[in-house]
Formats: structure tokens, C-alpha cells, sequence
């Protein structure tokens, strides 16, 4: 949780500092505020469609989607006639995933795999790797490099890998946003305080999140959380790519971002990279 701490910036390091009762620092991606952080996500809907139309363009194959989340994209992909094998780390993850296969039928077209994607070696080959949801901003260094070692090691020659992520703007300038969003499980109402902390000059975006609930007797539970992406130019990712045998062919903006002037973080950009060696 020491990560966790330090990666709280403004109001939220303000309120892991006040040290209040029925307060607990979070995994990112698990309880109270992973659930919530998947029902954000999952209200987005083009980029799931985006992975699945790109993913086999002369038809349905087989396709990997790491760090799966919630089953957004992979479930699409199967929807589209593809075999998925969804891996996450997160069980909570997994078990949303599974049950949002179930809601749209199509379990029997996935596979659920809980892994480190790092370490991961399935001893067979996929026609796509996926990796949504900004994840591969989530790992760099020595973590990256094991990354893309997975992709390489489970991609068939020729095969895609797709991926988003929310690459540095020209001349762009430190920025923060913080918004509430309210919230009501069961018997229980309260709200949902979300913020980002983008230093591009460091190349790091700080997500948080810290919810408050409170139930009929007045009693408040407190639930915090921070993590990190690490944002660089598409030429950057380029370069990184290529020493792992991976070349770009296509980028795409998001064209959910919305129109030019706004905030940085939301500018995500899909990219398609074909293994050559």
C-alpha cells in the first residue's frame, strides 16, 4: 500500500493524511472502487468496437486480450466471432468479465485466465494481442520490457497487436481535473471523488479515486486509492515497439475525445503494430 500512498496528489493525499476512521487505502482495480472503475469503463463504446473490427481483418481468429478488465473489449471480440482468452490479475476483474460474457452469451467463445501478464506463457499462438483500457501505460522499465515479451511470445508471425494509450501533447503543460460523481449501492448513498494529475514533462499521469459512502444508521466508510500511468510520444512508443519486433502500420485517434482543446488525458490514440520477426 506504500505505492498506493504515493501516488495520492491534492484533496486525495489530503485525505489519506487525515488519518479518519473506517478508512482504507485500496488495490486500483479491486473492491468498492475497482466495481466502480469497471462501470465507468464499461459505459465507453468505441474503443471495444475498434478492437474487435481491427483485430482480424481477413476474419474471426484467435485473439489474447490482457489485463482484460471487466470483459469490455474481449467481449466484443467474441461477439464479433472471435476465440478470446481474457487474462486479468484482478479476480474481481475476471468474475465482472465472466458475467458480462454471461448477460451477452457468448462463453462459449472465451476463456477466463487469471495471471500475471508479465510472466504469462500460454505455450500457444493468437492471430491479436489486445490490451485495453490504457493498460500498457500501467507498466514501464523492466515491467514494460516483460510486457511486450508476453505479446511477442504469444503472437503469431504477422500477427496484430492492438493497444491504446494517451500519448504526450506537443508543448504540453502540467494539468489536474477533479470531479464527483454520486453513487448509491444497496441501502448505502455517497459519492465518487475522481481526479488526474498529468506531468508530461515526467512522463506520468497520477489517476485517483476515494469514495465515501454512508449507510441509514450514519455510519461513513472511506475507501482510497492512487496509480500511475506513464505517457510518452507515439514516436517513443514507436522506437520501444520495434526492438521488440513489433511495427506500427496504423494509429488512430479517439474520436470520443472530443474537440481539440481538451484536456490532454482524454486524447487516446489505438495502434496497430504487425510482428515481423
Amino acid at each position: 500500500m506504500a505505492d498506493i500512498a504515493q501516488h495520492l496528489f491534492g484533496p486525495f493525499a489530503g485525505i489519506g493524511a487525515l488519518d479518519l476512521p473506517n478508512t482504507e487505502l485500496v488495490e486500483p482495480f479491486d473492491g468498492l472502487l475497482g466495481m466502480f472503475y469497471t462501470k465507468i469503463v464499461n459505459q465507453a463504446g468505441h474503443d471495444n468496437a475498434w478492437f474487435a473490427e481491427q483485430a482480424a481483418p481477413a476474419g474471426p481468429g484467435r485473439v489474447l486480450d490482457l489485463c482484460c478488465g471487466g470483459g469490455r473489449s474481449a467481449v466484443e471480440l467474441a461477439r464479433a466471432g472471435h476465440e478470446v482468452t481474457a487474462v486479468d490479475i484482478s479476480p474481481i476483474q475476471l468474475a465482472a468479465a465472466q458475467k458480462r460474457a454471461a448477460e451477452f452469451g457468448v462463453t462459449d467463445r472465451m476463456a477466463f485466465v487469471r495471471a500475471d501478464v508479465t510472466t504469462l506463457d500460454l505455450g500457444r499462438a493468437f492471430d491479436a494481442v489486445v490490451i485495453g483500457g490504457l493498460s500498457v501505460t500501467l507498466f514501464d522499465g523492466d515491467a514494460r520490457t516483460a510486457l511486450l515479451d508476453t505479446v511477442t511470445r504469444h503472437l503469431a508471425p504477422g500477427g496484430r497487436l492492438l493497444f491504446d494509450h494517451a500519448p504526450a501533447q506537443p508543448d504540453e503543460q502540467e494539468s489536474e481535473k477533479v470531479f464527483t460523481v454520486p453513487i448509491r449501492l444497496r441501502e448505502r448513498t455517497g459519492f465518487v471523488l475522481v481526479g488526474t494529475l498529468r506531468r508530461p514533462g515526467l512522463r506520468t499521469q497520477f489517476t485517483n479515486m476515494s469514495a465515501e459512502l454512508t449507510d441509514k444508521e450514519c455510519r461513513t466508510t472511506r475507501q482510497l486509492t492512487g496509480f500511475r500511468f506513464w505517457i510518452d510520444s507515439t514516436e517513443r512508443v514507436k522506437e520501444e515497439l520495434a526492438r521488440h519486433g513489433l511495427s506500427v502500420v496504423a494509429a488512430h485517434r479517439d474520436p470520443e475525445a472530443g474537440a481539440e482543446g481538451q484536456s490532454p488525458a482524454t486524447m487516446r490514440e489505438f495502434l496497430v503494430a504487425e510482428r515481423v520477426t
